[in-house]
């Protein structure tokens, strides 16, 4: 049973505290997303990946099929920092794909 005039908490305006906080919350939280994806992207996207190679069973960076050259990796292929073409990714050893 609730008293007639007792007051509910969090109503004390016509935006209300609870709008702001909520929306504060969701902000900070978006703007970590942002922070962590750029991290992703832009610092950790540039070390050097090793691969397990298949043939001769060392962990080797990856070299490009066509000039032999270091790749840049993207999902199951990489770029050629020689041609700036796509490659695929060959093992810097033995010169077997990965």
């Amino acid at each position: 049973m609730a008293f007639p005039g007792a007051a509910q908490p969090f109503q004390a305006g016509e935006g209300g505290l609870q709008c702001w906080m909520v929306g504060a919350i969701v902000g900070v939280l978006v703007l970590v997303l942002v922070i962590l994806l750029a991290y992703q992207r832009y610092l950790v996207g540039k070390k050097p990946v090793q691969h397990l190679c298949d043939y001769c069973g060392h962990m080797v960076n990856v070299v490009s099929d066509c000039h032999h050259a270091p790749v840049r990796e993207r999902f199951l292929h990489g770029i050629c920092t020689e041609c700036r073409r796509e490659c695929r990714l060959m093992c810097a050893k033995c010169k077997r794909p990965v």
